[in-house]
């Protein structure tokens, strides 16, 4: 036993004894059955046990800082105790906050994925329609290209695109086949 940790015990005992507390009942409180065997630990014939090490901690408040660096308190007090309980429920209420945080988050991003799911959806649908209208005026292979072409442009234009987006570009789109069947036909008519 280190002569540090030696008279850190002597000091302990002698303030147990001070307190009022039998030599006897220390020995009890250590786990040993004799007076003599602690009295062998003081004087240095015999080492301290780690079993009557935990007992004092346990069974006579003994801190174990000040018992092997001879640091902080003697004895921890129930107020010790109470002060890190109150520590540690403040690092978990903190915790449980930041988790709650985390969650509504990711609750909000749910929600924005979920309403982009279902515009994707109502985009997919219109242009299945707006197709489907094309079809019966246009050979299949024709529809089939111009389809998967315009298909490809709303996959490109998709990130940022809303159902009001999705009819304009169908409506320009329209506008724009008219047009060129238009120039086509005065083209023919001259």
């Amino acid at each position: 036993m280190s002569v540090e940790i030696k008279q850190n015990l002597s000091s302990i005992l002698k303030a147990l004894e001070e307190k009022g507390m039998k030599t006897t009942n220390i020995a009890k409180s250590m786990g040993y059955t004799t007076t003599s065997q602690l009295h062998s630990i003081v004087d240095g014939d015999s080492l301290v046990s780690t079993k009557a090490i935990i007992n004092m901690i346990e069974n006579l408040n003994v801190n174990p800082t000040y018992l092997f660096l001879g640091k902080g308190l003697m004895f921890l007090t129930d107020e010790d105790e109470v002060e890190e309980l109150q520590k540690k429920i403040s690092e978990l209420e903190h915790n449980h906050s930041e988790a709650v945080k985390t969650v509504f988050s990711l609750y909000g991003i749910i929600q924005k994925l979920e309403k982009r799911n279902a515009d994707l959806i109502d985009l997919s649908s219109a242009a299945i329609k707006y197709h489907k209208g094309q079809q019966d005026d246009k050979p299949d292979s024709e529809t089939g290209n111009k389809l998967m072409d315009n298909l490809d442009d709303i996959m490109k234009k998709i990130a940022p695109i809303t159902i009001d987006d999705v009819k304009k570009y169908f409506e320009e789109e329209e506008s724009k086949e008219e047009a060129k069947e238009k120039e086509i036909t005065s083209s023919l008519n001259k």
